[in-house]
């Protein structure tokens, strides 16, 4: 495979590594990035992939719409393009929800404008609205360390308030144990404020939001395409958060990497419970995404920040 260096600025890797490690940085300095091939080669030669959801099916696979309210409807297969976690796209209509989770029409399309910035054979998302993709319970996936990452573009209104959004969910249905990527207010009690990514995790006993308040805060970005990434490593208790809103110069301020947050995490272990994409919850269904979806992977170990980069820089144009 091979690897082109591209530079924002002239500084050595290590020295630019040197200058993220610290905890949410205000101004970030010059950034080099990796960028190995295109982007479906550098997920699929990443070391610990587990799964790759492209999500890149045809219109054959999208089930029927639904008839009655919080019955899904099942459809065809959402390939794994690396393991064997094959998952299934359903529709449903989301009515009557908690009072922090919306509405749904139950809108499922696929073949829909992909969210790759870099041209490379097959490029389309999956549109949601009460769609979703579950995949199996599988032993696979249970990681006491981890990578997700997922390409999104919200499709909601910015000035919407008191609910929330999920990219990815994989929880007890106590929420006890197990991670949620979500959208949502900025704040988890008055359900105020600007929309922000964030992540939950089960500790045992009990669900609770990862404060990352401080610094540059992840906000979403409703005009461009999100690449959001979440790494927990199990024997250090740290977690990271990064994201990047697609054209923007990394210099300038949009990889916000929130990083080495001391969390309790106790991973998922339950066989009832499902992989989920673009839901948190389907018994009734609950907190559904609104927009567009592609290149949801996960990995068995916390990546560092160097790999995340590469991906980036892969599939959004950076090289």
């Amino acid at each position: 495979m091979s690897e082109s260096y591209f530079l924002l600025a002239p500084v050595a890797v290590l020295a630019v590594l040197l200058l993220f490690g610290f905890v949410g940085c205000e101004s970030l300095p010059a950034i080099a990035v990796f960028v190995d091939g295109p982007y479906v080669e550098t997920i699929l030669a990443e070391p610990g992939l587990v799964s790759y959801w492209r999500l890149q099916e045809d219109h054959s696979e999208e089930p029927s719409a639904p008839t009655a309210d919080n019955t899904p409807v099942s459809g065809g297969t959402a390939k794994d393009d690396h393991g064997v976690n094959n998952g299934t796209y359903n529709r449903v209509i989301v009515s009557n929800p908690p009072s922090d989770s919306p509405d749904a029409p139950g809108t499922l399309i696929l073949e829909e404008a992909g969210l790759l910035d870099v041209v490379e054979g097959s490029n389309s998302s999956v549109r949601v609205d009460g769609g979703y993709v579950e995949v199996p319970f599988s032993n696979s996936l249970l990681l006491t360390s981890f990578t997700v990452e997922a390409l999104v573009r919200p499709e909601w209104s910015e000035t919407e308030t008191g609910v929330y959004r999920t990219v990815i969910g994989f929880t007890t249905s106590d929420f006890h144990f197990g991670f949620a990527l979500y959208a949502g207010p900025e704040d988890p009690v008055s359900l105020t404020g600007p929309y922000k990514w964030q992540v939950w995790l089960g500790d045992g006993t009990q669900f609770q939001k990862i404060n990352f308040n401080h610094g540059s805060p992840p906000l979403v970005n409703f005009t461009k395409t999100n690449y959001i990434a979440v790494t927990y490593d199990d024997p250090t208790k740290l977690l990271n958060l990064y994201t990047y809103v697609v054209g923007i110069e990394l210099d300038n301020g949009p990889f916000n990497p929130v990083q080495n947050l001391s969390v309790t995490y106790k991973q998922n272990s339950d066989s009832a419970t499902k992989f989920l994409i673009g839901v948190d919850r389907t018994v009734p269904p609950a907190y559904p995404f609104k927009g567009r979806i592609q290149e949801v992977a996960i990995y068995n170990k916390a990546l560092p920040m160097e790999r995340i980069m590469s991906h980036i820089g892969a599939g959004l144009n950076l090289a």
